[in-house]
Formats: C-alpha cells, sequence, structure tokens
C-alpha cells in the first residue's frame, strides 16, 4: 500500500481518482486546494510515495506545485493531469522533472500503471541517493584511515640521523600518493652502528599498522643487544620478529627487511636480508652486491635466516634501498637494476648524499617524474 497526495479542483474528477486508487488498496490524501496541497505536502513528504495533480489549478498553478515539490523532494516521482488542448503545458512540465502526463478524463488503467511507475521511480531514485550518501561516507571513511595511516607512518620517520664518529649517514624519502609502508633508521648500540630499512607489502591503514609492530620491535635492539644478544644471535632477531608478523597480521601481507650492525672498532658488517631486494656496496674499486640472507618476514613459520659478514674498508659506502626505486616504470619498462648499477658506477666517488640525489632523479625522469610506489634510499660511508 502507497500513501498518495491528489490535487484537483474538479470534484468528480478527484472523487474518481480517489475511487480508482481505493480499490489497488492506496492511502490517499485528497485536496481541491493547491495551497493545503503544499502544506500536506511539507508535512508528510518523507511518507508520500507519488502526487498527482491538475495541471490548470487556482492560487498555485500545477507547475508551481511541480516546482516546489521537485524542491523539498527532488527524487519524488510527480503526475501531471492535463485537459483536451494542454498538451504544450505537459510538455514543458515533463521538461521540469514531471515523471508523466495523463490526459482528463483519466483512464483507470492508464493510471494505476502510471502510479505504480511512478512509485517504483521514486523508490529507485531514493536508494540511488542512499547508495551514493554510504559510498560517500565510506570513501571519506577510506580518506580519513588514509591521512590517519599516513601521519602514522610519517611521524615514525626519524626526523635525523644520529651523527656517530666516522660514518657519514644519508637519507633520501619520497611517500607515494597510496601510503605504503617504508621505514628506515639508524642508531648506536654501543659496540655496534645497526641499520635497518624495510618495506612493507600492503599500503594504507594496514601497512602502518605492520609498521608499527617492526618500527616497535626493531627499536628495542639496542636493550636486547645489552641483555646478550651478540652476532653470533643476529639472525635470531629477526626470526623473532617473522614470529611477531605471523602472530599478529594477515596470511597475504608479508615485508622485507635489510638489518646492519656494523662493528666499531674493525669496521666489519653483520646483516641479515630478509627477502629484501639486493642491495650495494660502492668500494673504490667496483660495486658489491649485498644479497639476500633469507625470504620475507610474515609468510613462513619454519623460516630461517642466516648473518653474512662483509669487511669493510674506509671510503667504502653503503647504498640501500626500497623497490619503490627499481620499480618506477614508463610504458611497461621498469628503471630496474641494471640503470641503478650504472647510475652507481658512474658516481661511486661522490659523497653518499649527493648519490642518492643523482639516482632519485635518475629514476624520476625515468618514470616521467611519478613514482607509484614509496622510494627509500639511505647512504652509509665508512670515514
Amino acid at each position: 500500500m502507497a500513501k498518495i497526495l491528489v490535487i484537483d479542483d474538479e470534484k468528480t474528477i478527484l472523487e474518481n481518482i480517489q475511487f480508482v486508487l481505493a480499490l489497488e488498496n492506496h492511502d490517499v490524501l485528497s485536496t481541491a486546494d493547491s495551497e493545503e496541497a503544499l502544506t500536506i505536502f511539507r508535512d508528510h513528504y518523507e511518507s508520500i510515495d507519488t502526487v498527482i495533480t491538475d495541471m490548470r489549478m487556482p492560487k498555485i498553478s500545477g507547475m508551481e506545485l511541480l516546482k516546489e515539490i521537485k524542491t523539498i523532494f527532488p527524487e519524488m516521482s510527480v503526475i501531471i493531469l492535463t485537459g483536451h488542448g494542454d498538451l504544450e503545458n505537459a510538455i514543458t512540465a515533463m521538461k521540469e522533472g514531471a515523471f508523466e502526463y495523463l490526459k482528463k478524463p483519466v483512464d483507470a488503467d492508464k493510471l494505476t500503471i502510471a502510479v505504480h511507475n511512478a512509485i517504483s521511480r521514486k523508490n529507485l531514485l531514493v536508494e540511488n541517493v542512499t547508495m551514493h550518501r554510504e559510498i560517500l561516507e565510506h570513501r571519506n571513511y577510506l580518506q580519513g584511515m588514509h591521512d590517519s595511516a599516513q601521519k602514522i607512518l610519517l611521524n615514525m620517520l626519524p626526523t635525523e640521523l644520529p651523527k656517530i664518529k666516522n660514518y657519514d649517514f644519508s637519507i633520501k624519502y619520497k611517500s607515494s600518493d597510496a601510503v605504503g609502508g617504508d621505514m628506515y633508521d639508524v642508531s648506536d648500540i654501543g659496540d655496534y652502528v645497526c641499520f635497518y630499512i624495510f618495506d612493507v607489502s600492503s599500503h594504507g591503514i594496514l601497512a602502518a599498522v605492520i609498521s608499527v609492530i617492526l618500527n616497535s620491535f626493531l627499536q628495542n635492539i639496542e636493550y636486547n643487544y645489552k641483555q646478550g644478544i651478540n652476532k653470533r644471535r643476529f639472525p635470531d632477531i629477526v626470526k623473532d620478529l617473522n614470529m611477531e608478523l605471523l602472530s599478529n597480521t594477515a596470511q597475504n601481507v608479508f615485508a622485507s627487511l635489510l638489518i646492519g650492525f656494523i662493528d666499531k672498532k674493525t669496521n666489519v658488517l653483520y646483516y641479515v636480508s630478509a627477502g629484501h631486494i639486493t642491495q650495494y656496496i660502492l668500494t673504490q674499486e667496483n660495486i658489491q652486491t649485498i644479497p639476500s640472507t633469507g625470504t620475507i618476514l610474515g609468510v613462513f613459520e619454519d623460516a630461517s635466516f642466516y648473518c653474512n659478514v662483509i669487511p669493510l674498508n674506509k671510503g667504502d659506502k653503503i647504498i640501500l634501498f626500497t623497490d619503490g626505486i627499481v620499480e618506477a616504470s614508463r610504458t611497461n619498462e621498469l628503471y630496474g637494476f641494471e640503470n641503478l648499477e650504472k647510475v652507481l658506477m658512474q658516481n661511486k666517488d661522490k659523497k653518499p648524499q649527493e648519490i642518492l640525489e643523482i639516482l632519485y632523479q635518475d629514476a624520476y625522469q625515468f618514470s616521467n617524474c611519478e613514482f607509484l610506489d614509496d622510494v627509500t634510499l639511505m647512504g652509509i660511508e665508512i670515514q
């Protein structure tokens, strides 16, 4: 049963329409006064399913009623009744938003069909408006989550790298609009200089959550070292972190990590790379790779990691980065390791800060000045 407002100043027509609609079990609100009709609609528009109004009415015309009704409730379907020779006004009413027009005297079958279609159309429009509002609210919610994730990640980034005697640190970081999960840090833990760089596979708030877990865990390295975590047990740190992710994240989320420890006395590098892409050491003679020493984090419960050892000399530079740099692309072509190694070879004698900037700009220009993922570059020089 629908509620229908009927307006016509001809009593016979009004009664006939009421009779037809009552046979269909509709609830009819009727009036011969257009001003009263507008008051009724304002008071009950949320429960009214459609409106039927005569075109020619005293006081307020059917056209004016139509405009007021569409202003109050744009989705309302209005059926216009027209007399003989009033076709031009009926067409004008359709252009102003009327759903349909019927000629008087009104045919009962045509009236029933028109009312059914008008109600269906009104309900469809209301549903579309509701869906659009819900989509907009959901979009705003997601944007809020995105902004929160971005704020979390940016607040976690070190405001500046520490100054440690005999070591020069440089960083270049650019977040993408998607808000990925790149993170890095450097710390002095006594006998060792500790540094790490990691990349979470997901984006948005999920990446931020995973980054918080990783970052919080890694910030306890100094405490763990003082509790007896020595170089023989460096892989245990990564193994424990893998179990931490497995326990607290979804199975389709993973992260890559490279964590390194430089012995201050000997300048020997001890590192564990959990599925992180190949990194580099620039020496005076050549480029040396830093390959992965284990699988990615957060996927395999029985994952194993081992510590690799690389002696470093004065002037050597460690160049670290996330995959956002090598996956910079243009027209289905990746920047890749070949271009990256070429830039490193051509600039290996420069300071780390210069190398990172040159590398960043080269990849940025290659990708038509657009990175689709976070880009993090870190340089460490032994002085």
